[in-house]
């Protein structure tokens, strides 16, 4: 990794509409349905429009390795997000002869029981629950990265003789399975995979830090948890200021109590419609009619948390009843008057040391048993290189077929009669085409509505109603963390710009077969991880989406790094932080459409409309749609469940 980059921008300008239409970048097969003006010879960038000053000119056609950044060791090392490769694979074909490409598709003469589209949560378990039923099926599943998982994948690093892992974006499973029960985020599948019932945490070595076992939690859910600071850069570092009634935080007396009655609100208005009530206006709606805070300072301070918690943006286009599904203040209250109480005081989230790649990785191992050798234990399954000529044999039951890209599904001949779907997807430049008896679509609905070309109307509107936002991950390989140690701090929250991130926390890993996967010494190295939304409030939601999605796309990993280094110095130097010396790698993870943004009304409906998961969750003939985002929110638990009623509707035909 060079110490110094110079950075460039092409000045070029763009419509509006130009800027609006490019904003498919990262989304796939959508690319191939819609032309972006990123691929024509006479727009070749994107620059600051007056609607959006906020963006930064950058290329975003002929993407290379530079704009990737590096992907870390291990079997991860090109699939680190949303690639150069992912995003220039939808910019091959145009759209003048995309109906052509597909009609003239070259047939791979397979036929498959089921096609499952996408290989996240969902789509493994789909192939997993169908084979459940019919071991002796033939499944196939497709997706276009170098890598399955989804955002279930991981970075790896190899520092001074150790090998660190790093969660790509899927994070935390709900724990323990007594409390996930009763909050409904458990998934019988976690026994059927036999993990463990129980965890060890390690315990940190020559330091007194108190040190939380994920990411979240410390956000802002339990800051009681850890050693946390607040840096200001005109005032440096304030260490626990939540105990320390904010002593040394640079804000005024009415944002410390506006803090304190966020923390202190407890009786929220009694209704029955409590949850209809809550989906009926924003949670920045919530927070100034209810709890009396408006304020500038408390926006800004939820507004990261709440979209990296999994709202995806901020409080002023979020539900208040999804603030609610993500226990943020004062809408958590709610969870008091229908008798599950705080949550935080009865489960947290576990996680592996690659976050949810873990348990995403033991589903794979059930379909294809030897994907990653002679695996058996946790460890060896959890940690193994991938055996990638194991993925898709001929003749075994369950295949997975990666840098597949599915730009058309539909059904052969009419929807009522079809007795099979045919798939098109790209893979090395070609066009290829094959059949099944059915498809599940386990992406999401801003890809179905382009891919699936034979929906009803009813279908494409329901899915029109899916907004999504952009994350960016970004995992920090440090040599040490002596100088969090020297400063008191095990978590740090920053204010400033975004680009450079705003929330990062050491943690306590699990101990998995009797072994630390990584050491806890401040002598030791380290892996720090940031989770970036890139609200911007005041736009719309759809405009937020869009800006926000285009800014992630648009910065160049030289940037992103030259700002991690930077806001690190500012932040640790006092703590005798040497960027030179003690970063070992900065890794990342552009995840185009992270998160479901759902607004007032999408989880009970506007005007006595019907919600448009429950219009998605009827099959279309052959063809049925599981995902996450169908239950209003991205959970591994979620998308198990979303999965298994797919499979089992495919195999009632």
């Amino acid at each position: 990794m060079s110490k110094k980059k110079k950075e460039t921008a092409n000045n070029a300008t763009i419509s509006r509409r130009d800027f609006v239409g490019g904003t498919l970048i990262g989304s796939g097969a959508a690319l191939l349905s819609a032309a972006s003006p990123a691929t024509r010879a006479d727009k070749p960038s994107m620059a600051p429009t007056h609607d959006f000053p906020q963006m930064i000119s950058a290329p975003l056609n002929d993407l290379d390795q530079t704009w990737t950044g590096p992907g870390g060791v291990g079997s991860y090392a090109n699939a680190n997000g949303n690639t150069h490769s992912v995003v220039n694979a939808a910019h091959t074909f145009r759209n003048k002869d995309f109906e052509k490409q597909v009609a003239d598709a070259e047939s791979t003469g397979e036929h498959f029981d089921l096609v499952v589209v996408g290989g996240g949560f969902a789509g493994i378990s789909a192939a997993y629950t169908y084979l459940k039923t019919k071991p002796d099926a033939r499944v196939l599943v497709l997706d276009n990265h170098a890598m399955f998982g989804g955002e279930a994948r991981q970075n790896e690093f190899d520092v001074d003789g150790y090998r660190l892992w790093g969660p790509q974006g899927s994070n935390g499973a709900v724990w323990p399975i007594s409390g996930a029960k009763k909050i409904e985020m458990y998934s019988h599948i976690w026994e059927e995979l036999d993990l463990p019932m129980e965890f060890e945490w390690q315990q940190a070595k020559n330091s007194s830090l108190k040190i939380p076992k994920d990411i979240y939690s410390p956000m802002h859910l339990t800051w009681e948890d850890t050693d946390l600071g607040w840096f200001h850069e005109n005032g440096g570092m304030a260490v626990n200021p939540w105990s320390n009634r904010f002593k040394d935080v640079p804000i005024d007396e009415k944002t410390k109590n506006d803090l304190i009655w966020m923390e202190l609100y407890r009786q929220p208005p009694e209704r029955e419609d409590w949850a209809q009530w809550l989906d009926s206006m924003t949670y920045k709606e919530f927070l100034r009619t209810e709890m009396g805070i408006d304020n500038p300072f408390i926006d800004n301070y939820l507004n990261p948390f709440a979209a990296a918690m999994g709202c995806g943006l901020g409080t002023d286009v979020i539900s208040a009843y999804q603030a609610f599904n993500f226990i943020q203040p004062g809408v958590n209250q709610y969870g008091r008057q229908f008798g599950i109480g705080d949550p935080t005081d009865y489960v947290y989230l576990a996680s592996f040391p690659g976050g949810n790649t873990g348990i995403l990785r033991h589903l794979v191992h059930r379909i294809i048993p030897d994907a990653f050798g002679q695996a058996s234990s946790l460890t060896e399954i959890i940690s193994n290189p991938v055996d990638f000529a194991a993925l898709d044999r001929p003749n075994q039951p369950a295949r997975i077929r990666l840098s597949a890209l599915v730009v058309n599904v539909r059904h052969d001949g009419p929807v009522d009669s079809a007795d099979q779907v045919k798939v098109t997807y790209l893979k090395n430049g070609v066009m290829k085409t094959l059949s099944a008896n059915s498809v599940v679509m386990a992406g999401q609905q801003h890809m179905n509505k382009r891919v699936v070309s034979d929906l009803p109307d009813s279908y494409r509107d329901a899915m029109d109603q899916f907004a999504h936002s952009p994350m960016l991950t970004i995992n920090v390989a440090l040599r040490n963390w002596k100088f969090m140690e020297n400063l008191g701090v095990a978590s740090v929250r920053w204010f400033g710009d975004d680009m450079g991130g705003w929330f990062t926390t050491l943690r306590r890993q699990m101990i998995l077969d009797g072994k630390e996967p990584m050491p806890l010494d401040p002598e030791k190295p380290t892996v720090l991880t940031l989770y970036n939304s890139f609200g911007m409030p005041g736009l719309s939601l759809k405009e937020q989406t869009v800006a926000a999605r285009m800014r992630l796309f648009s910065l160049s990993y030289a940037q992103v790094e030259n700002e991690i280094r930077r806001q690190f110095t500012k932040m640790f130097a006092a703590g005798g932080f040497d960027a030179d010396r003690d970063i070992a790698g900065i890794t990342l993870n552009r995840q185009g459409h992270a998160y479901l943004v759902t607004p007032p009304g999408f989880f009970f409906g506007k005007d006595g409309s019907q919600p448009p998961a429950d219009i998605l969750r009827e099959p279309h003939g052959r063809i049925a749609f599981a995902h996450a985002e169908l239950k209003g929110y991205q959970m591994w638990e979620g998308a198990v469940h979303e999965a298994e009623r797919a499979a089992a509707q495919l195999l009632a035909l």
